[in-house]
């Protein structure tokens, strides 16, 4: 018999029933990035270093490639399910598969040049965008399997500069679709013109200012 056995089930739930969805909306699969990052980021405080590696022994070794290998499975999902979030609400196609060089070879120029400025002020040396995106394109395929002989290398600094920049995408230049119908929605020439619109800067500061004015005339006549 073993020594390890569970103790109880996380939060207590022994079945959690997920209703049908007719249809899929940006926000759901982002609200499903945050739960991958949020397990992420709870569980890195468990990979923990260790001091002589040549001293260490197998179980540790494993314990520690493991650990290392779950943790980057949470946040390259995380990563893979923005992707689709923003291409889903931008493009109304959130792609399939889960290499993120291909998803992010998918995304408008401008929102690969928002990433690429994200990683290039924290430290990536010129010309070496393709490299790294290479190395993390398959993250949450191959960890899974990462008892296997291939050697990888797991990239965690990568992984969450592009989780940053995804998030920051996300919520700054993809068009709501709280404000758009159903057929607007599906409709890919009208979701690019709320892109361009959103990274028209002259048309932002326009509508800062007739904001900052409606707040004005309420908060006069709440007075």
């Amino acid at each position: 018999m073993t020594k390890f056995r569970f103790k109880k089930t996380p939060g207590n739930f022994g079945l959690v029933n997920h209703p049908d969805n007719e249809r899929v909306i940006p926000s759901d699969i982002y609200e499903y990035a945050k739960s991958f990052r949020s397990v992420y980021t709870r569980s890195s405080p468990l990979l923990k270093p260790i001091t002589n590696l040549e001293l260490a022994t197998y179980e540790e070794l494993h314990q520690l490639y493991g650990k290392a290998q779950s943790l980057a499975i949470q946040i390259a999902l995380s990563n893979e399910l923005l992707l689709k979030a923003i291409l889903l609400g931008s493009t109304t196609d959130p792609g399939w598969g889960h290499s993120l060089k291909e998803l992010i070879n998918k995304l408008d120029d401008r929102y690969v040049k928002i990433i690429k400025k994200h990683l290039e002020e924290n430290g990536l040396k010129d010309g070496a965008w393709d490299k790294v995106l290479e190395m993390s394109a398959l993250t949450f395929k191959t960890a899974r399997y990462g008892f296997k002989s291939e050697g990888y290398a797991l990239d965690f600094r990568t992984l969450q500069l592009l989780n940053e920049a995804l998030d920051d995408i996300f919520n700054s230049f993809v068009p709501d679709w709280t404000r758009l119908t159903q057929e607007e929605q599906g409709d890919q020439e009208r979701l690019k013109k709320e892109v361009d619109l959103l990274f028209d800067e002259e048309y932002q500061r326009k509508q800062a200012t007739e904001l900052r004015e409606w707040k004005k005339v309420f908060k006069e006549t709440d007075l």
